[in-house]
């Protein structure tokens, strides 16, 4: 059982439903909101990814222009609207601030947790539900995604919803949970584009499908009142994008960041067909020694529908971005939320071992973790990077203090302490503890740790030449331009204007130094 012999006294009185679900509700809150909250502001924004959404945000704000966002005032086409707005108004609320910035994602990620156990309460069971909750919230890849401030965990929050409400419609036949489906898709098509209709449609498919049911996939689609709904939502910003910004649009977005990222490599993003494969235990650590145990149970599962239908959305995920010669690790959670629910569910009567390999885990990751400031002062020595990473990584052992060794072994001992108490408080609440040990550490030490050796030359730069007119002839972080309060825009300077540059950049016209940390540059250009 999932919860103590005490509370399972208490709930034999007639008030037992309300209680256990509101027990369990209030203790995946609770784990949910320690992971994912806990010094959310404490680290600078990371380059590149979370430094653009930052920033065309905080333009966003800074112009009064909501309508489509900009990056460093150039119009920008990675992304829909959604998660922009959501960054401005928390921006608005809190001020320009790395909290601000990746609280919408941390209560999207919240709110994915939530989902995920309801679906799995009433399907699964209350034991496979809170454990699915439970490493939801505490596996590497959903948490880190949790924390940034990027439009993955919104997405993330949109697919769970449409699939989840697709197997309402299936199990009942009823509308609403179909209609509601269509509203989920929409909000995603607004947050990331047509993956949120990709991901959800095929799995639907391929489960109607496998069921023989050739002609479901096309009743799903004769939905008016989805319809209507999905067309109110996405079509009005879509409708104004597409007038405002023309073909630029056109190629910028749906050619460029959604198709090209299929057939081309981007940004030297690529990988060999088993990626997925190698980046699966790291992104679902330290549950990963799990993963065998529901992979075993494969064929069994597919006698059962709904399980049937959760490995399909997992395997369309992991095949469909296997073949994409753009790969990043974090497009395989778009297909975690099935893997969860079905590694949970094998788990209800999984023996003591299966569950020691969590803190044991847990403690590899976290020793693996605290030996990267040396690996990584011993990488900027070598010849493998360019001068400019040498440079920025030669600050690595500088930012690991004396405390941050005692507070690795201090984890470690609570992690150990979490699994020895197993007898009071059941194996899987244990093991969750273990794991929300790991990410609370990772929060306040790792994460700092890699924010003061990566960002600080950056910040620092940044908070120099607020006063000044700064243009950027090579450095490739959208972060400077959030932590100036200013754009900075991509020209040559003018005499007498300033511009930020990495070391291994630097212009051949005359200047002068204004600024510098490790490999960030700040110069002015002479007459």
């Amino acid at each position: 059982m999932i919860l103590p012999d005490a509370s399972i006294r208490l709930a034999q009185t007639p008030w037992r439903p309300v209680a256990w679900r509101v027990a369990e509700f209030a203790f995946v809150v609770l784990i949910a909101a320690w992971v994912l909250l806990a010094n959310l502001g404490g680290y600078p924004l990371f380059d590149v990814d979370e430094g653009a959404f930052a920033e065309a945000s905080r333009e966003m704000v800074a112009t009064g222009a909501y309508a489509f966002p900009t990056l460093d005032g150039a119009p920008r086409y990675d992304k829909p609207i959604l998660i922009y707005w959501l960054q401005a108004a928390a921006i608005v609320s809190l001020g320009p601030s790395e909290w601000a910035v990746r609280l919408p994602s941390a209560l999207a990620a919240l709110a994915w947790v939530l989902a995920t156990w309801h679906f799995a309460r009433h399907r699964f069971g209350r034991d496979t539900a809170l454990v699915a909750a439970l490493m939801l919230a505490t596996a590497l890849g959903p948490w880190a995604i949790g924390r940034a401030a990027t439009a993955d965990a919104l997405l993330n929050l949109w697919l769970a919803l449409t699939a989840f409400d697709l197997w309402r419609h299936f199990e009942a036949h009823r509308r609403l949970p179909l209609i509601r489906a269509y509203v989920w898709m929409a909000l995603g098509v607004l947050t990331k584009g047509p993956v949120a209709i990709l991901i959800p449609g095929a799995a639907a498919l391929l489960y109607c499908w496998s069921r023989g049911a050739w002609r479901r996939p096309w009743q799903l689609l004769s939905e008016p009142v989805g319809w209507f709904l999905f067309a109110a939502i996405v079509l009005p910003w879509y409708g104004y994008a597409l007038a405002q910004e023309g073909m630029g649009f056109i190629e910028g977005f749906f050619l460029k960041h959604n198709l090209q990222r299929f057939t081309d490599s981007r940004d030297g993003h690529s990988g060999p067909w088993w990626y997925y494969l190698a980046a699966l235990p790291l992104l679902f650590a330290p549950w990963s020694l799990l993963l065998p145990r529901a992979l075993a149970k494969l064929r069994m599962d597919w006698r059962v529908a709904l399980r049937r239908y959760l490995w399909g959305w997992f395997a369309f995920v992991l095949l469909f971005f296997s073949q994409a010669q753009t790969k990043l690790p974090h497009y395989l959670i778009y297909g975690m939320t099935p893997l969860v629910l079905l590694a949970a569910a094998h788990l209800r009567a999984a023996s003591p071992r299966w569950w020691a390999s969590v803190p044991l885990f847990a403690a590899l990751v976290l020793v693996g973790t605290a030996a990267l400031p040396p690996l990584v002062a011993l990488m900027s020595h070598g010849s493998t990077f360019s001068a400019f990473h040498q440079a920025i990584a030669s600050g690595a052992l500088a930012a690991w203090h004396a405390d941050d060794w005692v507070s690795a072994a201090a984890a470690l001992l609570l992690i150990a302490t979490a699994w020895w108490g197993k007898r009071t408080y059941s194996l899987p609440i244990a093991a969750a503890l273990s794991a929300a040990l790991l990410a609370h550490w990772a929060a306040f030490r790792l994460l700092p740790w890699a924010g003061e050796v990566f960002q600080q030359p950056i910040v620092a730069a940044a908070l120099a030449s607020r006063e000044a007119t700064v243009v950027n002839i090579g450095l490739r972080a959208p972060s400077f331009s959030f932590y100036r309060q200013g754009i900075t825009q991509k020209r040559p300077p003018q005499p007498g204007e300033w511009f930020v540059t990495r070391i291994d950049r630097l212009p051949d016209f005359p200047y002068t130094v204004r600024f510098q940390s490790r490999g960030v540059v700040i110069g002015e250009r002479l007459p």
